[in-house]
């Protein structure tokens, strides 16, 4: 199986989750199914790897689920650009 570099996008917007301190692995090739959390889907279809995230104090963190952020794990609305993106 070839493994590819391309990953998944997973929606257009960012995930909206009230966060506690601790370390998280963030799913940067978009196939876990703990979304936006690595499950180790990677390990099998994508050379990508998880991006390590440190959250510091209890607040809420826009997550990126088009996996196009230029500020990857962090939502900086690129999926506006996308194809499909339809605004609220």
């Amino acid at each position: 199986m070839d493994k590819t570099s391309e990953p998944k996008i997973r929606g257009l917007k960012s995930l909206r989750l009230l966060m506690e301190p601790g370390e998280y692995k963030y799913c940067a090739c978009g196939r876990s199914k703990n979304n936006p959390f690595c499950d180790g889907s990677h390990l099998e279809a994508t050379d990508i790897k998880p991006i390590p995230v440190m959250i510091k104090f209890k607040h809420e963190v826009k997550w990126c689920d088009c996996r196009k952020s230029k500020k990857l794990p962090f939502c900086d609305h690129s999926h506006r650009e996308l194809p499909g993106y339809q605004p609220k």
